[in-house]
């Protein structure tokens, strides 16, 4: 009988011991796939505000007007069509 006993208080012990380390495994991964969520929020907040300051801080683009005047004709890479486009664009304003 007592042999009967301590198999039995055995398992329960075991069975106690299982449980506890199942269940402190689903927390930690509950904790930690919280902190994951908390931190691709946060992740997901800082690039809805850099598109927003890229979007309010936008750099001006300067008028070509001011480009017709900074040419020179014996540059071999000189592009011809905006020379004569900003030269056309000067005069209509």
């Amino acid at each position: 009988m007592s042999t009967l006993n301590v198999l039995r208080y055995s398992a329960v012990a075991l069975g106690i011991a299982v449980g506890l380390k199942t269940d402190l495994g689903l927390k930690s991964e509950a904790a930690r796939k919280s902190e994951q969520k908390a931190y691709s929020d946060k992740l997901q907040l800082i690039e809805q505000a850099k598109a927003e300051y890229a979007k309010l801080h936008a750099p001006k683009k300067e008028a070509s007007s001011g480009s017709v005047a900074k040419f020179d004709l014996e540059d071999p890479n000189l592009d011809y069509a905006k020379v004569i486009l900003g030269a056309v664009d000067s005069l209509k304003q």
